[in-house]
This record gives structure tokens, sequence and C-alpha cells, in this order.
């Protein structure tokens, strides 16, 4: 079955809640939360910078390349914050299996507890749907680590980290939509270091399969 592109969602000041933790500022997105983060941009400036290709022709190319979010312009050593996003409400088709294939690809500093959660119109989650729902990890939340174990390169800061998972809802037999929430759980390590930057982008590609 061919592949139909509904939406690459990139972080945003126009996009993105924040929270003190990821189930908070999920919650608080499902709740009409408006969001509250600021552009940082690239704070240190030797971040790597998702980006997409110049010469990108998909109908994805008009989506604005990640911006690097974070709660407020200064950061806190040792400060930890939830974020959460939501795609547009995709509906689904009664009768047929429904099935996507998300890609996600996510820079923090310096480490991202990242999730993706499918919730219906009705803001009930949708699960278990294998691959979402579970906790994808990219380097300790202790600040500590930065004191500890992340302290040669290449550190968490200069990864990207990238997760694709085909999601079926099944066969839907009421009409409804579907939504899928990204959230974040992004920890500033403390460091002996002059600077302590923090931030997170990322972008997510949503795909939805389609009947011949």
């Amino acid at each position: 079955m061919p592949l139909i592109p509904i939406q690459r969602l990139t972080s945003s000041t126009t996009n993105v809640v924040s929270a003190a933790d990821r189930a908070t500022a999920v919650s608080n997105l499902l709740l009409g939360a408006v969001p509250n983060v600021v552009n940082v941009g690239n704070a240190p400036k030797i971040w790597p910078q998702p980006s997409k290709f110049d010469n990108d022709n998909t109908i994805f190319s008009a989506a604005a390349n990640p911006q690097f979010v974070w709660t407020q312009p200064t950061f806190v050593p040792g400060e930890s914050h939830g974020f959460a996003a939501a795609s547009i409400t995709i509906p689904l088709t009664v009768g047929i299996v429904n099935d996507f294939l998300i890609a996600l690809t996510v820079f923090a500093d310096n480490a991202v507890t990242a999730r993706i959660q499918a919730y219906s119109t009705l803001g009930i989650s949708l699960f278990p749907v294998p691959g979402l729902d579970v906790d994808l990890n990219a380097g300790s939340l202790d600040p500590l680590t930065g004191l500890t174990t992340d302290i040669a390169p290449p550190y968490n800061w200069q990864k990207t980290r990238f997760y694709s998972v085909p999601a079926s809802l099944g066969l839907i037999s009421v009409a409804l939509g579907v939504t899928f929430v990204f959230s974040f759980q992004v920890s500033n390590y403390f460091t002996t270091g002059a600077v302590n930057t923090a931030g997170l982008a990322f972008a997510a590609d949503i795909y939805q399969t389609a009947l011949l």
C-alpha cells in the first residue's frame, strides 16, 4: 500500500508546550494550553542543526527547520523540563485497518527521554500501539552525568537521535480522529565548563497508508 505524507511537525515557539515534567506538559497540551517556550537559537553556536536538504522537493519541504526551544532564554545548570507538541488531527477510516509510519529526529542538550502517543479526538489515549507509548532514552537524565560519565566526546549534545516506527491503530469501527503527541523530558547537565546551554529541537514526519 502506498504511503501518503500527512505532516512534518517541527519544534517551534508556535506549537511546543513546556512544564515541569513530560507528563504535565502532555496534560497541559491536551487541555488546550498555549505554547510557552522561547527560541534560544543555536545558543553555543556549535550545536548540530537539524535541517532539511537544500533541494528537498517533497511536500514536507514547506515545513520550517526545527527551532531550538527552551522554557526561558537563560539556562540553569541541573534543570530539567518537560515539553510536548501535537500533530494535526487525522481522520480515521471506519471499516479498515488504519496504519501509519512515524519518523522522529531529536536533538537535546544534554539528555532527553522522548515518547510518542496516540490520542483520539476525545482526548483518550489509544493503546496499546506497538512501538508507541514507550520511553526512548538518549542519555541519563541525571544532571550529575555531566560531571561523571558524559565527560568526553562525543558528548550527548553532539548526538542527533532518530526513531522510525510503524503504528497500526487497527480496525476502526467508530468514526474518530487521531492526534500523535510527541513529548520530551530534557535535562541540562552540571558541567565544569564555562558555557552551559540547554535546548531541544525535533522533527517528526507522519505518513498514512492508503488502500490501492
